[in-house]
C-alpha cells in the first residue's frame, strides 16, 4: 500500500506541475531564489585584474588552478601558463571555442553596443542583431544611413556587452571589428524574422530599402554566468 500511495502520489504532482497555478508557484519561488542571492552571483561574475610576471591573466586563472590540482606532470604556473598558450596557439581550438560561443549565442539577440565620437566620447545603445549559420562571431545589425552613430562605426572601433539572460549568461568584448557589410536587409528578411520576430515588421519598404547594415566580427570574447566564466578566441592577431 505505501508503493503504491507513493506512486499515486507522485503521478498527482507530476500533473499538477503541468497547471498554471503550481507553474506561477514555481516562478515565483524560482524569483525569489534569484533576488535572495543576487549579490553573491553577481558578486562571483566580477573580473579582478592580475598580473604575474607583467601579465594579465585573470582569465587563464581557472585553467591555471584547475591544471595544478588535477595534472600532476605540471608542478608550476609558469608550465601551465606555457601549456595554455600552446593550446590557444592551435588550430584545433577554432571549432571548439565556436561550438561554446554558439550556445551563448542562441540565447540572445541583444546587445549594448559602444562607440566613440571624434573627441573620445563615448556613447551606448542598446540594437538588436542576427546571425547567419556558417559564423556565430561574426554579428549583424542595421542602422538608418542619417544616424549620428554612422560616422562612429565607419571608425571600426567599439565594444559590446549583451543582455544577461535569466541564467546570467553575458558576451563581452572590446576586440572585434566593425564594418559595413555587403547586404540589404531584405536580403537577411528570414534570419529577422526567425530571431527578432517582429523587427521587419515595424518598418516600411522604405525604411528597408535604405537600411545600412554592418556586421561585428569578434575576434575573442568573454563569457560569463552564473556559474561559468571564461574566454574565447576566434582569432589570434
Amino acid at each position: 500500500m505505501t508503493v503504491i500511495l507513493l506512486f499515486f502520489n507522485f503521478y498527482i504532482w507530476q500533473k499538477l506541475v503541468r497547471y498554471n497555478p503550481m507553474q506561477l508557484f514555481i516562478k515565483h519561488y524560482n524569483n525569489r531564489l534569484r533576488v535572495q542571492y543576487a549579490g553573491a552571483l553577481l558578486a562571483s561574475k566580477r573580473w579582478l585584474q592580475f598580473y604575474y610576471h607583467k601579465r594579465e591573466i585573470s582569465r587563464m586563472i581557472p585553467q591555471i588552478l584547475y591544471f595544478l590540482h588535477t595534472k600532476s606532470q605540471f608542478t608550476s604556473i609558469d608550465e601551465v601558463i606555457a601549456y595554455i598558450d600552446k593550446q590557444n596557439a592551435n588550430p584545433h581550438i577554432h571549432q571548439n571555442d565556436l561550438r561554446k560561443f554558439q550556445k551563448f549565442v542562441n540565447q540572445t539577440n541583444e546587445m549594448m553596443l559602444s562607440t566613440s565620437d571624434e573627441n573620445g566620447q563615448p556613447s551606448s545603445r542598446q540594437m538588436r542583431f542576427i546571425v547567419l549559420d556558417d559564423a556565430p562571431n561574426i554579428w549583424y545589425f542595421g542602422t538608418a544611413p542619417d544616424t549620428p552613430k554612422i560616422e562612429e562605426l565607419d571608425r571600426g572601433l567599439a565594444a559590446i556587452h549583451t543582455m544577461p539572460t535569466s541564467e546570467g549568461m553575458t558576451i563581452a568584448s572590446s576586440r572585434l571589428r566593425v564594418y559595413r557589410a555587403q547586404y540589404k536587409l531584405d536580403e537577411l528578411a528570414d534570419y529577422y524574422n526567425a530571431q527578432v520576430p517582429g523587427f521587419m515588421d515595424s518598418l516600411s519598404a522604405e525604411d528597408r530599402e535604405r537600411e545600412i547594415i554592418y556586421a561585428i566580427e569578434l575576434k575573442s570574447a568573454r563569457l560569463d554566468s552564473w556559474t561559468q566564466h571564461e574566454e574565447v578566441t576566434f582569432i589570434n592577431d
